[in-house]
C-alpha cells in the first residue's frame, strides 16, 4: 500500500469521526470551533477561519484558529481566495499562493508570507452559508492530496451548520413570539384564552383551592403550574399526582405516606406528597377518579390541614394549597354516588375552565410554530414549516384530543415528511372527524340529500326551474311536482 493510500484511509476515518461529532452537536456556538478543529486534523494548516454571512449578506469570521482572538486584521484572510471559491462554487487550492495568477495583487498573502492557501465554500440546499479558509506559511503544509477530503468535509460541515443556524433562528423566533406570553408555557392569543388569562391573574394570588376543568389534552396541568409560578407560593414546592387508575391503597400511601411496618415491604418511614408539598401546592390530576375511601381523608385534610400516615396513629399537619383537575363532570359523579358532595364544595372554591382547541382555532398557527420548533430541538432535525393549506386542514379538524393531539400529529408529520414543509397529505388526521364531514354526515338519509342537492341547484339557477331541471337532468314537470309535494309535507 502506498503512502498516499495510507493517508487517504486515515483521512477518511477522520472524516467519519467528524461526521459523528457534527451530527450530534446542534448548538451553533459549540459546533463552529469543533468544525474548525476537525479541519485542522484533516490537513496541516497553521491558521484557519470559518466565515458566515451576516444580516447584511457579508462574510465575517466567526471563529478562528492560529491567531489571537480579536486580532484579525483588515484584508485577512485573503478576500481574493475566498471570492474565487464562492464565485466558482467549488474548492480553491493553491500550492504557491503568492505566485498564483488568480490571486495576483493580493497583498495580504505576500505580507503574511502565505505559501499555500485553501478555501472551501459552505453551501447547503442551494444556499451560501459561508466559507472555510485554511492557509500555511511552510512549504508542503497544505497539499492537493487532502482536497477531496476537505471538499467532502465542507459538504458535511455545511449541512451541519445549516441545521444549527436554522434551529438557532427558530429558537430566536419562538422566544420572540412567546416573549409576551402572560403565563409561561401556555401559548394562545385568542379571545377565549385572554379571558382565561384574566381569570388566572385574579386567582393566582388568592390562597384558596382551585378546580380546573376541561377536556383531556387541554393543558390543565400547564394551568396549574402557571398559577403556582405566579402565585404567593411560587418559591415553595409543587407536587403533582395523577389519580386515575390508582388503587385506594396505593393512592393513600402516595398522598399521606406511611410508617415503617405499616404493610409488607414498608421497611422505612416514607413521607407522602402532602408532606413534601408543605407550604406549597398539591396538584391532584383527575380528581374524579379518586376512590371514595380516600375522598373522606382528603375532605378532612382540606378542612383543617390534618392527616395521618398509614400505620401511624399520630395526626400530622401541613399547610398546602390544593389544585385539582378533572375532565369529567363532578356533579354527575355526585348524582351517581361516585363523588362526595361535601368534598366537591371544598374543591370547587375557585374554578378555571380550559377551553377545547376547537373553540380557539385562531391559536393553531402559533401553536403549530411552537410545537415544530420544540420537535426540531428534540430530534436535532431541520426545522419544518407548515404550508397554508396544511394550516387550513388543521383549522377544520374538531380535535377530540385537543392540544395534545395537535402535538402528536405535528411531531409525526415533522419526523416522517421528506420535505422541509408540512403539507396537508403529511397530516395523519381522522377524516371522519373534521367539521366539514360532521356537517355532511349529520343527516345522510336519501330524501335529505336529494332535497339539499335540488335546493343548491335552484339557488345556482337563481330560481329558474327550467334551467334547474336541465342541470338536474329531469323534466320541468317532475321538478315542479317534487317541489309541490315537499310544500304539502311541510304544511301537513
Amino acid at each position: 500500500m502506498s503512502k498516499t493510500e495510507e493517508l487517504s484511509r486515515a483521512g477518511l476515518e477522520l472524516l467519519l469521526e467528524a461526521a459523528r461529532g457534527l451530527l450530534e452537536e446542534p448548538n451553533l456556538d459549540k459546533l463552529l470551533p469543533a468544525l474548525l478543529g476537525k479541519a485542522f486534523e484533516v490537513v496541516g494548516a497553521e491558521r484557519g477561519y470559518i466565515l458566515l454571512r451576516n444580516e447584511s449578506d457579508e462574510l465575517t469570521p466567526v471563529t478562528a484558529r492560529g491567531i489571537e482572538p480579536g486580532s484579525l486584521p483588515d484584508g485577512d484572510p485573503s478576500k481574493s481566495v475566498i471570492e474565487t471559491a464562492l464565485k466558482e462554487h467549488r474548492p480553491v487550492f493553491s500550492r504557491n499562493a503568492t505566485r498564483d495568477p488568480r490571486f495576483s495583487g493580493a497583498s495580504s498573502l505576500i505580507i503574511r508570507g502565505i505559501r499555500s492557501a485553501c478555501c472551501i465554500p459552505l453551501e447547503a440546499h442551494g444556499n451560501r452559508i459561508g466559507a472555510l479558509y485554511l492557509d500555511a506559511t511552510g512549504s508542503g503544509k497544505l497539499t492537493e492530496r487532502e482536497l477531496p477530503l476537505l471538499e467532502a468535509f465542507g459538504s458535511l460541515a455545511a449541512l451541519a451548520l445549516a441545521r444549527s443556524i436554522e434551529l438557532k433562528e427558530a429558537r430566536n423566533a419562538l422566544q420572540t413570539a412567546t416573549k409576551g406570553l402572560r403565563f409561561s408555557g401556555i401559548v394562545g392569543e385568542s379571545e377565549v384564552m385572554c379571558r382565561m388569562y384574566d381569570r388566572m391573574e385574579r386567582i393566582a394570588t388568592a390562597d384558596l383551592p382551585v378546580l380546573i376543568s376541561g377536556e383531556s389534552g387541554t393543558g390543565k396541568e400547564l394551568i396549574a403550574r402557571a398559577l403556582h409560578s405566579t402565585g404567593s407560593r411560587k418559591d415553595k414546592p409543587l407536587r403533582a399526582i395523577f389519580c386515575g387508575n390508582l388503587t385506594a391503597e396505593l393512592l393513600e400511601s402516595e398522598l399521606f405516606g406511611y410508617r415503617k411496618g405499616a404493610f409488607t415491604g414498608a421497611i422505612t418511614d416514607k413521607p407522602g406528597l402532602i408532606d413534601l408539598a408543605d407550604k406549597g401546592i398539591l396538584f391532584l390530576d383527575e380528581i374524579a377518579d379518586v376512590p371514595t375511601a380516600i375522598q373522606a381523608k382528603l375532605l378532612r385534610f382540606l378542612q383543617d390541614g390534618e392527616y395521618q400516615r398509614l400505620g401511624d396513629p399520630n395526626p400530622r399537619y401541613a399547610d398546602v394549597r390544593v389544585f385539582s383537575a378533572t375532565n369529567k363532570s363532578l356533579t354527575e359523579g355526585i348524582s351517581a354516588g361516585r363523588f362526595r358532595e361535601d368534598l366537591y364544595y371544598r374543591l370547587n372554591v375557585l374554578t378555571i375552565e380550559a377551553p377545547p382547541l376547537r373553540e380557539r382555532v385562531d391559536d393553531i398557527p402559533l401553536l403549530a410554530a411552537t410545537i415544530l420548533t420544540r420537535v426540531a430541538s428534540r430530534t436535532g432535525q431541520s426545522h419544518r414549516r407548515i404550508s397554508p393549506a396544511a394550516l387550513d386542514r388543521l383549522s377544520g379538524y374538531s380535535w377530540p384530543g385537543n392540544v395534545r393531539e395537535l402535538e402528536n400529529v405535528l411531531a409525526r408529520a415533522a419526523v416522517l415528511t421528506t420535505s422541509d414543509t408540512i403539507d396537508p397529505e403529511d397530516l395523519d388526521l381522522v377524516k371522519s372527524d373534521t367539521r366539514e364531514s360532521k356537517e355532511i354526515t349529520s343527516d345522510l338519509d336519501l330524501q335529505s340529500v336529494t332535497e339539499a342537492h335540488i335546493m343548491r341547484v335552484l339557488k345556482l339557477a337563481e330560481g329558474n326551474r327550467t334551467e334547474a331541471a336541465n342541470i338536474l337532468g329531469v323534466s320541468r314537470r317532475f321538478l315542479q311536482k317534487t317541489l309541490a309535494r315537499w310544500r304539502e309535507e311541510e304544511v301537513a
